[in-house]
């Protein structure tokens, strides 16, 4: 007898990855000609759903719609040290291609638009619209094939039958009161924990409170799907205590206030001194650990970008500065030193040992150009420009968190493993739920793994559930 179920299929969390794995379920469960009923459960109100997919931009490490950047698996195993699953990034790199034209069937438009990258060492295709464009357009096109999108609704508790499969789901509704469904398989994409103080502490460590999420759709990734999946005895995956980090300006409360025209200037820490060559790389391959380095190496986490009237002779540099603050300005160095709280003299004894150490060379905003501040600790690599032009700015900068590392480890169909690589029968994970990272984050791939393994888990929950039904169980 066919168990009497509330949905086949519910999906946790309204983000790229969860609206992907929504739609593709509902696909191929209309392609195999089965009608099963199918829910995405989205803890906010409608006007604030998708998490940190609606604030993200979605770059994506594409040479094209059907190409990936060269290197894309070797890049991605060398960032993490090869403690990535190197047979999941191929099967990221095979279907990235084929995701994007399934996204960009259903409406989504792609293209280079400029970035705040005004240097980089791989491309970036972009949705037109950004992430939510990606969430409007799929959960639209999900809608039309049946899917409900139940809003004001937190997953806490996944249930299992005596068999060890996923067989039901407690569900916390606004206003506090709790309902079990029952359900045939659980997709899990409700993003990381960043924005849960007592996981990042647990994981992260000390003052891990400090760091502000870089959207607000961070601060509705408590975890629970994390937690729940551990507390049936799914596996860890991705570096627990590590998270992907972006500079930006404390004094802005708008998402991804990021400061990226630092590698033209010098940082300097609350004391008045350089702590980094902000030269080093592209400011794609490196603005992670320079936040990171504000954060875990500097008394009270920040830092402050010097730089003069040059600045503003720089092409684009707009794109560079997504906060909606001015620049704080001076006509003398001590008197920005004074506007900063940062000591006039080291101040002034930093800027000056710095343009001494300026080499010649020509300037190249555009590319690394070798133009070195030598003698001096630490060096500048490329872009070393004097800072002498009046008046002098400065824009405050700290590390946010933009998603937490550490989630599930799923197989290449996004099924759930348990503690001994064990499938768990009906449980799948997409998006920033699952773990992958370690060390530093390759840019441009988490929305697209997020829509690959999204496809994947909702097309194999389709057939996991109609086989069930079929077999009348």
């Amino acid at each position: 007898m066919e168990r009497e179920l509330d949905y086949d299929i519910v999906v946790i969390g309204c983000g790229v990855a969860g609206t992907a794995a929504a739609l593709s379920a509902a696909e191929s469960a209309k392609q195999a000609g089965r009608n099963l009923r199918i829910a995405i459960l989205e803890r906010t109100d409608y006007d604030h759903r998708g998490g940190n997919s609606r604030w993200t931009a979605s770059y994506m490490r594409m040479k094209n719609i059907d190409e990936i950047a060269d290197n894309f698996v070797e890049d991605m195993m060398a960032f993490s040290d090869d403690f990535s699953d190197r047979v999941y990034i191929e099967t990221l790199a095979d279907n990235a291609g084929s995701t994007l034209r399934w996204v960009e069937e259903k409406g989504v438009e792609f293209d280079y638009l400029p970035t705040m990258f005004l240097t980089s060492s791989k491309p970036r295709l972009l949705p037109v619209g950004g992430g939510r464009a990606i969430i409007d357009t799929l959960s639209r096109r999900a809608g039309g094939l049946g899917v409900e999108i139940i809003y004001e609704a937190t997953a806490w508790k996944l249930l299992l039958d005596d068999e060890g499969a996923i067989n039901g789901l407690m569900v916390r509704v606004k206003g506090g009161s709790s309902l079990q469904l029952k359900v045939g398989a659980v997709v899990l994409a409700a993003g990381g924990f960043q924005g849960n103080q007592e996981m990042m502490a647990q994981y992260v460590g000390r003052d891990a409170h400090k760091i502000r999420t870089v959207a607000e759709g961070g601060l509705y990734n408590k975890g629970e799907g994390i937690r729940m999946a551990m507390a049936i005895g799914a596996k860890g995956a991705g570096q627990f205590d590590a998270f992907h980090a972006e500079p930006v300006d404390p004094r802005s409360k708008r998402e991804e206030a990021a400061v990226m025209t630092y590698p033209y200037a010098i940082l300097v820490d609350k004391n008045g001194n350089r702590f980094v060559d902000e030269g080093i790389s592209t400011v794609d391959e490196q603005y992670e650990a320079v936040a990171r380095k504000i954060f875990y190496d500097l008394p009270d986490h920040i830092a402050y970008m010097i730089s003069d009237q040059k600045m503003y002779d720089i092409p684009n540099y707009e794109r560079a500065i997504e906060t909606d603050k001015p620049a704080i300005e001076a006509d003398t160095l001590e008197e920005l030193a004074e506007k900063i709280g940062v000591p006039a003299d080291q101040l002034t004894a930093t800027v000056e040992a710095f343009n001494s150490a300026v080499q010649p060379g020509e300037f190249l905003w555009d590319k690394k150009d070798g133009k070195q501040a030598v003698g001096i600790t630490p060096p500048k690599s490329n872009w070393a420009i004097t800072i002498d032009k009046a008046p002098y700015i400065a824009y405050p900068i700290v590390c946010s968190n933009v998603f937490t590392n550490g989630g599930l480890a799923s197989d290449t169909q996004g099924r759930v493993l348990s503690q001994d690589d064990d499938v768990i029968p009906g449980l799948y994970v997409a998006g920033e739920t699952a773990g992958l990272y370690y060390g530093k984050y390759p840019g441009g791939t988490s929305v697209l793994r997020g829509l690959v393994f999204g496809r994947r888990a909702g097309e194999h929950a389709a057939s996991y559930v109609s086989d069930f039904k079929k077999l009348g169980v």
